[in-house]
């Protein structure tokens, strides 16, 4: 089994920013290498992707001054420009802004995000409890250089997430509230249109710091978006809203007789045409597919059933469980980097670092 990181957090943001950025340096600077690559193979580059970074600094700033102040702390412990933190922390809008394009020209020839999510509400699960999942495929350099973090907080939700260093995050993840979330990349041809709002990472870190289910999905319903992205946002009591939000629009879904499953294509035809099934044309059958495998054991869903599925290799390498294509530049290649089980009720996360058929899930809890 191998090891995830895990920090534990307290204080204010700064505070806890500095203790990031002093115990996560080497990967920071590894993470930030790995975008920068990533930039460059899109015809960013080093200099023009670091502005972009400086760029995005005020606005985050005016957007949640917390989540300003805990990038701050990062890139004073870790001694690293505040630019080039503020760069992995608008990765997103800059990565998939180059896949849209990349998409346009139809640059087949590129593997782009391919996470696979899945929602249950009590009636489908054996505990009958509120479960969500997900499997992150993502670039396979970021793969050793993330973190579970724990945070104990003085006036919002204590919290506990997965996150890349360098992002104060959180991403896949829960709070003391039972409230969790997992997510999807998305690409619309509308993606970019809305200049440096608010950005993915910090919307997701606020769903998590949500009190209520209201609270959660008002940070992505509340303004417009820089790019697409698909929220699953759950809540112990047994409820779970899909929210498919493009820049300028957001569709809802809601579970079938207790399941629902989502990957990296829009399910609604208001958001314009879906771009990311040119690049990655496997989004077309993984949610499918995920929702076949744990359908058939309605009722009585357990952890072996979401392992065994989120393992499922059907369409290798671009599968539910993604392995490295050797045929893509290495600077392109993905892999499902972790794969998660999230137990709101339990107010636990099981995580497995690297792909589940290899690699067992380590518990965290609240």
């Amino acid at each position: 089994m191998s090891e995830l990181t895990f920090l534990e957090l307290g204080g204010k943001p700064f505070e806890r920013g500095c203790n990031h950025g002093e115990a996560l340096k080497v990967n920071i600077e590894a993470n930030i290498d790995t975008y920068l690559d990533r930039f460059l193979a899109s015809g960013l580059n080093t200099s023009a992707a670091i502005k972009e970074g400086n760029n995005w600094i005020k606005p985050i700033q005016e957007q949640n001054e917390d989540y300003a102040d805990e990038m701050r702390g990062i890139s004073e412990g870790a001694g690293i420009d505040l630019g080039k933190i503020a760069m992995l922390n608008a990765r997103y809008e800059i990565t998939f802004g180059l896949m849209k394009d990349d998409a346009q020209k139809f640059n087949a020839h590129h593997e782009p995000d391919g996470c696979t999510t899945f929602g249950a509400l009590p009636e489908a699960t054996k505990n009958g409890h509120t479960i969500l999942g997900q499997n992150w495929d993502w670039l396979s350099g970021i793969y050793g250089h993330t973190v579970v973090t724990k945070i104990k907080n003085n006036n919002k939700p204590d919290l506990l997430f997965y996150t890349e260093a360098g992002i104060v995050g959180g991403k896949m993840g829960l709070n003391e509230h039972g409230i969790g979330l997992v997510e999807n990349g998305l690409v619309s041809e509308f993606d970019g249109q809305n200049k440096y709002k608010k950005p993915f990472h910090l919307r997701c870190r606020e769903v998590l710091e949500g009190t209520t289910i209201n609270d959660a999905m008002a940070t992505v319903l509340s303004t417009p978006r820089v790019c697409s992205a698909n929220f699953v946002i759950g809540h112990a009591d047994g409820e779970i809203i899909n929210l498919e939000a493009s820049p300028n629009a957001v569709s809802t879904h809601f579970p079938l007789n207790g399941l629902i499953t989502h990957s990296n294509h829009f399910m609604d035809a208001r958001h314009g045409i879906s771009q990311m099934e040119k690049l990655n044309p496997s989004t077309l059958f993984r949610a499918n597919r995920l929702d076949k495998l744990l359908r058939k054991n309605m009722g009585k869903l357990a952890t072996k059933h979401y392992q065994l599925a989120l393992s499922d290799h059907f369409g290798f390498p671009n599968s539910i469980c993604r392995h490295i294509d050797e045929s893509l530049e290495p600077s392109k290649q993905t892999m499902t980097n972790a794969s998660f089980i999230i137990d709101l009720n339990e107010r636990q996360m099981k995580v497995s670092n690297g792909p589940p058929c290899e690699h067992s899930y380590q518990t965290y809890a609240i």
